[in-house]
């Protein structure tokens, strides 16, 4: 039967779409709400095969299949052995470890556990020894979850971190003029012990407010801290040690954005900036402190709009856990007082909570994309419809 004019001018509507990638999201990428794989952290120590439990959610609490998508960079994956899935007994992994070629690899251990082995006569890293991810999949429907990470912590729990043992690890310093680059001592100094340190360059000062108008920060490295895997740590915490070399702290800046952190791919795409300000037991007077503060709800996070017209609000749940999985950028204020001022910085980590799975469950199904109500993803966690505007 010869197609109808409709159906023909249908086809190369479609096709049009598809040669210009489609920019009216006619065909929005789907997203998986259910089943859902979680992301979880599993703290390794050296030299020990470490069995890592899986997690997974189903809606109407049908059976799932788990499939190992991605092997870890170094050390080996294994299948639990079946002495240890019958008795509990060592070995724990079997004689085989997965491989590349396997993938995606089904998971035989009905409690859906896996074995790392990490890289022998090796000392723990300072953050994660690797990660891998996997899905899940329900049988029936072959419903097939967004895939969830795996952070193979180190042994204190640690995700990412930096203790500047050899040098400045690839940190650096914005809002100054010159310096971008924070000065490694190699010496110890109290609680610190090797660190960085950075001052202030210039003073910019508004004179409506008497405060700095431009601040400088140290800033993470990519390499270490804007990876996936970074969502097992929701539920954990952020820690560092801080002292002063010299600055005038009783006359301070204000605001004091002490931990921002940000995700360009948040909020469709327009960007989430989460602040922790020196306030709610958070102040600092310059004296050496170990800073330590909880990535979760309920602990003073606040959402910057990103606007000078509208307030700032408490970060939610969804809004949190979406920037530690999209993270692209770490700061610690620097700049404190209204005059100059030295600051040493070391110790820095982001660890995941004991408690595992802790990343939300709801934000995993997916927030409402305000660009689009048929879209749901974590990356559209903080959109807004009220306050949504076209990209220009």
């Amino acid at each position: 039967m010869p197609q109808s004019a409709g159906a023909r001018l249908l086809g190369l509507a479609l096709l049009w779409h598809c040669a210009q990638g489609d920019v009216d999201n006619v065909f929005p990428v789907l997203y998986a709400s259910n089943p859902v794989a979680r992301h979880v952290a599993c703290p390794v120590p050296a030299g020990m095969p470490t069995v890592c439990q899986l997690a997974a959610h189903e809606a109407n609490n049908m059976s799932l299949q788990f499939l190992i998508t991605t092997l870890p960079a170094s050390g080996a994956l294994y299948e639990t052995s079946q002495n240890f899935r019958t008795y509990g007994t060592d070995p724990k992994y079997a004689p085989i470890p997965i491989q590349e070629h396997e993938l995606p690899f089904r998971v035989g251990d009905v409690l859906s556990r896996v074995v790392y082995v990490p890289p022998s006569d090796v000392f723990p890293p300072e953050g994660r020894w690797g990660a891998f991810s996997y899905t899940v999949q329900e049988a029936s429907t072959g419903s097939m979850s967004q895939p969830g990470q795996v952070s193979l912590s180190s042994p204190a729990h640690h995700v990412a971190a930096s203790t500047y043992i050899s040098g400045t690890d690839a940190w650096t310093i914005s809002g100054n003029i010159h310096s971008t680059t924070p000065t490694w001592q190699a010496f110890g100094w109290g609680l610190l012990n090797r660190y960085i340190y950075g001052e202030d360059e210039v003073q910019y000062i508004d004179f409506d407010t008497g405060s700095d108008r431009s601040k400088w920060y140290f800033e993470a490295p990519p390499g270490k801290y804007y990876l996936p895997e970074l969502a097992a740590a929701y539920g954990g915490s952020i820690r560092f040690t801080i002292a002063s070399t010299y600055g005038d702290f009783t006359h301070l800046n204000s605001p004091l954005d002490f931990i921002t952190l940000d995700c360009a791919s948040c909020n469709s795409g327009r960007g989430l900036r989460i602040v922790r300000y020196a306030d709610n037991g958070l102040e600092w007077d310059g004296s050496e402190r170990v800073i330590e503060v909880p990535v979760k709800v309920g602990h003073f996070w606040q959402r910057d709009p990103l606007s000078l017209a509208l307030p700032f609000t408490v970060a939610t749940e969804c809004e949190i856990a979406a920037v530690l999985a999209g993270l692209t950028r770490v700061r610690i204020l620097g700049d404190f007082t209204r005059a100059g001022e030295g600051i040493a910085l070391d110790d820095v980590s982001i660890s995941s909570s004991s408690v595992q799975p802790m990343f939300p469950l709801a934000c995993l199904q997916g927030c409402v994309c305000a660009h689009d109500p048929r879209a749901r993803r974590v990356s559209c966690c903080g959109s807004d419809p009220s306050i949504y505007h076209p990209i220009t």
